[in-house]
């Protein structure tokens, strides 16, 4: 195998361990629930309501239970719950309601996502700046790189968002954007030995 593959795939292998990595780190520094582990405060997943139980109460009728709140487990009626949403609302900045988080954490994590948009659009830029030139349709290499890290980026931020759709499509691609890399590095380390 060439030294560019190699460097290919330890590439690839980096991509993939650094929101590994990054979690491990996140959740040492009691950042993050373990998982399995309700997190405080019980709206705080992903920053969107999500540790909520609906079950049938005493008389009946279903009621919200917050699991593992600072004040015991208490269950709302829908209107209670209801109450408490607009509540959190008012009290939310515009920027907040606007990015849909409920913490600068969220705001961090909606930054990132819009960076690993823009990496992404700028490989776009970059393929088109690229045929301009050559008055041809190219493709070079960094087309790849700036795909797979774009890709890369938007996968994790879609794993925090918990967005399935988006992470299925930009993972289809990941598989694409490696196997032109490992096409394009494995070409060159051939035509150097054909030449020498």
């Amino acid at each position: 195998m060439s030294s560019a593959r190699k460097k290919v795939i330890a590439t690839a292998a980096l991509l993939l361990a650094l929101p590994i990595l990054g979690w491990i780190a996140l959740l040492n520094l009691g950042l993050v629930a373990t998982p399995g582990e309700a997190v405080e405060p019980p709206f705080n997943n992903s920053d969107r309501i999500s540790t909520i139980e609906v079950i049938e109460g005493k008389d009946g009728a279903l009621v919200a239970r917050f699991k593992n709140w600072e004040e015991g487990d208490p269950e709302l009626t829908p209107h209670e719950f209801y109450d408490l949403l607009l509540k959190r609302q008012r009290n939310q900045s515009w920027l907040f309601m606007l990015l849909d988080v409920t913490s600068w954490t969220g705001v961090a994590w909606v930054f990132f996502g819009f960076l690993g948009q823009a990496v992404f659009m700028a490989r776009m830029i970059v393929q088109w700046q690229a045929s301009e030139k050559a008055r041809s349709s190219v493709v070079p290499p960094v087309f790849w790189w700036l795909s797979l890290l774009g890709s890369s980026m938007l996968m994790v931020y879609f794993i925090w968002r918990w967005e399935i759709i988006g992470f299925l499509g930009q993972s289809t691609g990941w598989f694409i954007y490696i196997r032109n890399l490992w096409f394009i590095y494995g070409k060159t380390q051939k035509d150097e030995t054909e030449q020498g």
